[in-house]
């Protein structure tokens, strides 16, 4: 790519007069006698145009500047779209044409035509050793792209008129261009004529100039690549309409099917649509086509994308470097016309006979997706007006967030089964590695049983899950009702075995593991010290609550120093784990754009035991957008850490909270079903 584009084109606007016909004219710049000459010649060119009105179209066509080409009758240089050169009577019209604009005050509109030498040289317009210029070539070209312009402007009125010349005087060949109106037909502003031209107007000129001077080669390659380009659209769209018949996808179909808004008239099933009762619909399908241009249409699709990033390349090449990116804009209107080829399948889909599974459509939309949806529905609760409605979107709303939260927790056992895998494929199998990947393992099996709702746990889980929760359990969540000296001797001895382990800084595993678990930056020392501080403070709490059970004074008196050692403790506790949980939010984030995620994954279904690969539901991969969502779900979850805190020290004997939120989730099951029903 050459560091100058092949073409540039600048404009800029002013009052109409004559002086711009002069300047365009003007003798430095004008040559009648040497066609093609860049270096030699002059002429005896005489200006109809008082001395008085020497200006921009004696500047556009001055002698030293322009050369006259063999051949023609005119006798001046400029161009206009009915000559490529004036005669003297032509060249007394187009200045009294400018004398009418100048009188009626219309705008003149002076536009530069800049030409890269190596550009006309490879497409054969400029010869360096001789220095023949094709400026006839470059007349034509102008003479296509001007009216274009003029049309997208809405400029291409009798009114209007424009002339032209072609500079030779510089290292660039240049054209001067002058476009006025004998009387104003354009929108006024303040007044005054609407002056600035579209962008896309300025981008025509350069483009059709480029696209009519280029060589036949250049010219057939950018014509291949286009066709290339909707080739490659086709494959992608064939590829979703196969994709579409496959039992998966069908199945898919018929639940969005359930989502869509009865229309009367389907054409409203549209991508463009942005009502409130399409939004589930329009989420549903939007992540149906990501996941397909994922996976199954990723090859046709990025084959696309290849080829429009090379088109963006050239065009660079061809007019400058603020060419913008074009990638974002194709990949919407590629996104919104596959989206639409869905709609038109769901116009043919049965649904009758299928059931409407209102809880499989909240799990398959995903944690961002319920959240943006989420979003909506509590803006429409906020303006209805009527009871029944705002009863059925709390109720939806209630759903959405109850498996938001289990998504969230779903993808954090996730991120559980990835570290493990990590630790196997890049860790040294050792003693240590041993122990880390078990410690994994038991927050990953925590995880499965706090998915469980607590009245469907049998005995041996409940056992299990009691055990996992003593060991593993955040001790900001023990209650000081439920503490006791068994519990902070369990939970002791695995802190003291789990620091002992992670202090061997040397170890590759060790690495591996606290990168993982966010924890590269934290005194691991202090962090257990805190953890065990906590919970001898709870103890001593929970002792002089039942020896001064009797004399609340002085068990005031007691805790009060505890107290304030606690509230301390929580707030250490609390800043150790924001800063974990940025951490691993980072950690994910740089996971999710690694294309080896999915090799990972498959290496790791293998190495799971049997009992993990029962209990690990499929999820899906987690896109950088989603993380997002689910750092501002961390912020969330720790802001609500922090009123469990504040609760605490209000009433330290209340529930254990994971029991709490046991019952709260089956509160939200069964919402969930009567949502359902």
């Amino acid at each position: 790519m050459t560091e100058t584009p092949d073409i540039i084109y600048t404009q800029q606007f002013v009052a109409a007069n004559v002086q711009y016909l002069d300047y365009s004219e003007r003798e430095e710049a004008v040559d009648l006698l040497n066609d093609f000459d860049l270096e030699t010649g002059e002429s005896n060119i005489q200006h109809d145009v008082d001395e008085n009105l020497a200006g921009y179209l004696g500047y556009t066509d001055r002698k030293a500047a322009t050369k006259l080409e063999d051949g023609l009758t005119g006798v001046y240089p400029t161009f206009t779209q009915d000559s490529l050169n004036l005669t003297h009577k032509q060249h007394h019209e187009l200045a009294d044409k400018i004398r009418e604009a100048q009188k009626n005050k219309s705008m003149l509109w002076q536009g530069v035509v800049s030409f890269n030498p190596d550009f006309l040289e490879r497409a054969k317009l400029y010869d360096p050793e001789t220095g023949v210029v094709n400026q006839r070539a470059i007349k034509r070209s102008v003479q296509k792209a001007i009216p274009e312009m003029l049309k997208q402007e809405e400029l291409n009125v009798p009114e209007t008129f424009w002339w032209a010349d072609v500079h030779l005087n510089t290292n660039h060949v240049h054209v001067h261009i002058g476009i006025s109106q004998t009387k104003n037909t354009r929108p006024l502003k303040f007044g005054e004529p609407k002056g600035t031209f579209q962008a896309k107007s300025l981008k025509k000129i350069k483009s059709i100039v480029h696209r009519e001077v280029e060589d036949k080669v250049s010219r057939k390659q950018d014509i291949n690549l286009e066709k290339k380009i909707d080739e490659l659209k086709k494959d992608v769209v064939d590829q979703l309409k196969e994709n579409l018949q496959q039992q998966q996808q069908q199945k898919m179909l018929e639940q969005i099917w359930h989502a869509l808004p009865k229309y009367k008239d389907k054409r409203r099933w549209r991508a463009s649509n942005n009502s409130y009762d399409f939004r589930e619909a329009k989420l549903l399908i939007g992540k149906l086509v990501d996941d397909l241009l994922k996976t199954d249409l990723n090859q046709d699709y990025e084959k696309y994308l290849s080829a429009i990033k090379q088109k963006d390349s050239d065009n660079r090449e061809k007019y400058g470097q603020n060419i913008p990116d074009s990638i974002p804009k194709k990949q919407k209107d590629l996104h919104d016309y596959l989206m639409n080829r869905v709609f038109d399948e769901l116009r043919e889909v049965d649904a009758v006979s299928t059931k409407n599974n209102f809880s499989e459509r909240v799990k398959w939309l995903g944690i961002e997706g319920n959240n943006e949806l989420i979003e909506v529905l509590s803006k429409q609760l906020k303006n209805t007006k009527s009871d029944i409605t705002a009863k059925k979107l709390k109720k939806e709303i209630g759903i959405r967030k109850y498996y938001v939260g289990i998504l969230i927790k779903e993808n954090k056992n996730e991120n559980y089964l990835d570290q493990i895998s990590e630790l196997k494929e890049k860790g040294l199998k050792n003693n240590v590695q041993d122990y880390l990947i078990n410690d994994l393992q038991e927050k990953y099996r925590l995880g499965v049983l706090q998915l469980i709702p607590r009245n469907k746990r049998d005995n041996d889980n409940k056992t299990e899950y009691q055990k996992l929760v003593n060991k593993h359990v955040d001790v900001s969540q023990l209650s000081i009702k439920k503490i006791n000296e068994e519990i902070v001797a369990q939970k002791n001895q695995y802190l003291d075995e789990w620091l002992k382990v992670v202090k061997n800084a040397k170890d590759p595993n060790v690495q591996i593991y606290l990168k993982n678990q966010g924890l590269e930056n934290v005194n691991l020392s202090e962090y257990v010290d805190l953890q065990k501080r906590i919970m001898q403070a709870k103890l001593a709490i929970k002792d002089n609550n039942k020896k001064y059970a009797n004399n609340v004074s002085l068990r005031n008196q007691k805790n009060g120093k505890l107290f304030k050692q606690l509230k301390k403790d929580y707030e250490d506790l609390k800043n150790i784990n924001s800063k974990i949980d940025l951490n691993q939010t980072q950690i994910r984030l740089n996971q999710a754009s690694n294309s080896k995620n999915v090799s990972r994954q498959k290496n790791e279904s293998k190495s799971l035991t049997k009992k993990e690969n029962t209990e690990r539901k499929p999820t899906n991969s987690v896109s950088p957008r989603l993380l997002s969502k689910l750092s501002s779900a961390l912020t969330s979850v720790k802001k609500e850490g922090q009123e469990r805190i504040n609760a605490l020290r209000r009433n330290l004997d209340k529930e254990d909270d994971f029991e709490k939120q046991d019952r709260i989730d089956e509160i939200e099951t069964e919402t969930g079903r009567s949502m359902e029903r």
